[in-house]
């Protein structure tokens, strides 16, 4: 329904990756275990809160500045193959970074990073992504 243009690919993976950290904060009840197990009293609840939202955040920006670029030029591209292969690389480039920067004990997280980016890359983009693969028919 989005349009490939660089502001909506911003929101995909701003979107994308606020989804994808309320999947894990429930997937191992994570947020149960880092915040309010840690937390004796409320201020210490919303402070450790505080603190995952932080690095949900610097993660979140940081995955926007590397991936968007790459990303939006995918959408550039109009032979299907190169189109599949290139969102097959970024996947796998983002896969690697996540699970060897943010996630080196669970490498599962980067399965689930990779299904709600392409489930997100869908939901968003259908129409372009079905513009592109109907090229591969003609």
């Amino acid at each position: 329904m989005l349009k490939p243009k660089f502001l909506n690919v911003l929101l995909f993976l701003v979107v994308k990756y606020i989804v994808f950290f309320i999947v894990l904060a429930f997937i191992g009840d994570r947020f149960k275990s880092l915040v309010i197990k840690n937390s004796d009293n409320t201020r210490e609840l919303i402070s450790n809160t505080g603190y995952y939202s932080v690095y949900i955040l610097f993660y979140t920006l940081v995955a926007v500045m590397v991936f968007s670029l790459p990303i939006y030029f995918t959408f550039k591209v109009k032979n299907p193959i190169y189109f599949i292969l290139l969102i097959s690389a970024i996947l796998v480039v983002e896969y690697l970074v996540y699970t060897n920067l943010a996630s080196t004990t669970d490498l599962m997280n980067g399965v689930y990073n990779g299904i709600i980016s392409i489930l997100f890359l869908l939901l968003l983009f259908y129409r372009h992504i079905g513009l592109i693969l109907r090229k591969q028919a003609e």
